[in-house]
């Protein structure tokens, strides 16, 4: 690095980091370092929205991160995927835009976190924006860096699961992330003309060749280095070497809900205990560092298909998969533009809840469990995700070596109404794909097995097949009380020069797909270091 010292250091080039390098390198005068563990996002598969199936699985382009052994889900230890590339994880998700619900924001804001309600974050949803449909509506922006659309041409097989849920009674929503969440519809994607809209597409390229902006790739952050309890570098710390980069003004630590805390314990910020068993010298105690961990619970149901309707994979099929690539070579529509996550919606499993707790992501195909890979034959998937869990978490350092992965125990289902609220929905999943609707597809309901019927086999079902979703969030929880890490301005509490800007710094999760919202908390997060600057 020819470069040694900037004003602001970021780190981590993901789904937040991406948008501080942009927006804080506005002023020429300000020199941004943005710094990623992985590399380039240079593979062409990254770019098909086709790639979520199997992009996951990249050992290159992914931390794989597992869980330790779920006590409550028999024992099994999870697959924790992270986006390990410029553009972190929105790189190989499921690019769907959800922001959650009004009220999310709303309890934050009850929570003590003034300035994060839903009237106060609804601007920089809008900011970031460019939605095809909607924008300029008073929900939804314009002109934004992040594109936003539905599909050219969604699998027919998706008005076949609107039809089944509306001869139950669900109403029809066409937009999520407008007035009201609830009910059933298309979902809207981060895609432009049939290829992946990732962060560091949409915010990190058009703004590259800025002279005061400087993105190092494959730069792994070991630790935050101090003067005192002000935070003045980094240490980046490869196979090879060991290199120091100072910041003037600030570091702000964009690694994660899982790398994020880990980064401020083996700096010496989190639990007095946690840290001198590790052997690291405390710069400051905090022990909510890693705690209040939350993730939504995934449970999918397969069902195969009498029609090779549905995505699949089948000799019968090749003639189908061989137009697949003619149209999205030529259209840019098809399987290929597809990011599977078609349709679904938000609904409440009790008619008295204030918020929905339940989200539906219908899929035209038929897929193995995870790790996300489509299997062989066709059918179709209904992915059940509860929303608002009551199981908490926790991310600590390995004990033995503090640079290795960290140990995450997401501790899903020890909390019983999580369970409970599953096992309602899943029933009621159950309900929608056995409607009249289906009829005409539905050859063989692979899992759950058609004999499960009694309360205990459909919890044994959950325990043994439930997953996590892949929404981490947390970790560096914001707030005033005793377990929170930063402040309502995202300043790590007792140190200076030092924030989390990511999604770990939720206080609770928020109920849909976490990607959208943490651009939002990026776009405040920028904002607000540039007003503290001028100050």
């Amino acid at each position: 690095m020819s470069i040694k010292t900037f004003d602001y250091i970021i780190v981590g080039a993901g789904s937040a980091g991406c948008v501080l390098a942009n927006r804080l390198s506005t002023n020429p005068n300000i020199k941004v370092c943005l710094l990623e563990a992985g590399p380039p996002d240079k593979s062409p598969l990254l770019k098909l929205p086709i790639s979520v199936m199997f992009a996951m699985k990249h050992p290159k382009l992914t931390s794989q991160l597992f869980s330790n052994p779920q006590q409550h889900m028999r024992g099994r230890t999870l697959h924790i995927p992270r986006g390990q590339t410029l553009g972190g994880t929105s790189t190989i998700n499921g690019m769907v835009y959800a922001r959650g619900n009004h009220a999310d924001y709303d309890e934050w804001s009850r929570l003590g976190n003034q300035g994060w309600s839903w009237k106060d974050v609804l601007p920089y949803f809008i900011k970031s924006e460019n939605n095809e449909q909607f924008g300029g509506d008073g929900f939804h922006g314009e002109g934004g860096y992040l594109n936003v659309r539905h599909l050219d041409a969604p699998n027919p097989l998706n008005n076949i699961y609107l039809e089944a849920a509306k001869s139950l009674q669900y109403q029809e929503n066409d937009d999520f992330n407008g007035k009201d969440q609830e009910g059933i519809g298309l979902y809207q994607s981060n895609t432009t003309k049939g290829r992946r809209n990732s962060v560091a597409t949409a915010f990190l390229n058009p703004v590259k060749h800025r002279k005061n902006l400087k993105v190092f790739t494959e730069a792994p952050v070991s630790k935050i280095l101090f003067k005192g309890t002000r935070v003045n570098g980094v240490v980046i710390r490869s196979e090879k070497e060991e290199r120091v980069v100072f910041a003037d003004k600030e570091v702000i630590l964009s690694a994660g809900s899982i790398l994020s805390p880990a980064i401020l314990m083996r700096s010496g910020i989190g639990e007095n205990r946690i840290l001198k068993n590790s052997g690291i010298e405390v710069v400051h105690s905090l022990p909510g560092v890693g705690k209040n961990l939350q993730d939504h619970v995934s449970c999918i149901m397969y069902t195969k298909s009498k029609s090779h309707l549905a995505y699949g994979l089948s000799l019968p099929a090749l003639p189908k998969l061989s137009w697949w690539v003619m149209d999205y070579l030529i259209r840019r529509k098809g399987l290929i533009a597809s990011n599977i996550f078609e349709s679904g919606g938000f609904y409440k499993t009790d008619p008295k809840l204030e918020r929905p707790d339940i989200q539906h992501i219908f899929m035209p195909a038929y897929r193995q469990p995870p790790p996300n890979m489509l299997a062989y034959g066709h059918g179709y998937s209904l992915n059940i995700i509860l929303l608002r869990p009551k199981s908490r978490g926790s991310v600590k350092i390995n004990i033995d070596d503090p640079f290795k992965p960290p140990q995450v125990n997401l501790n899903m289902l020890s909390e019983s109404k999580d369970l409970e609220t599953l096992l309602i929905a899943l029933k009621e999943g159950r309900r929608i794909l056995r409607t009249p609707a289906f009829g005409p597809m539905r050859a063989v309901e692979v899992r759950p097995e058609p004999s499960i019927e009694s309360d205990e086999e459909w919890t044994d079902y959950i325990r043994t097949n439930a997953q996590t979703a892949y929404h981490p969030v947390g970790t560096c929880k914001m707030g005033n009380e005793p377990l929170a890490v930063v402040d309502q301005r995202l300043k790590v509490h007792g140190v200076s020069c030092l924030r989390v800007v990511d999604a770990s710094i939720m206080p609770m999760i928020i109920g849909g797909n976490t990607n959208a919202p943490t651009i939002m908390i990026a776009e405040k997060a920028a904002d607000m270091i540039i007003e503290d600057a001028d100050n």
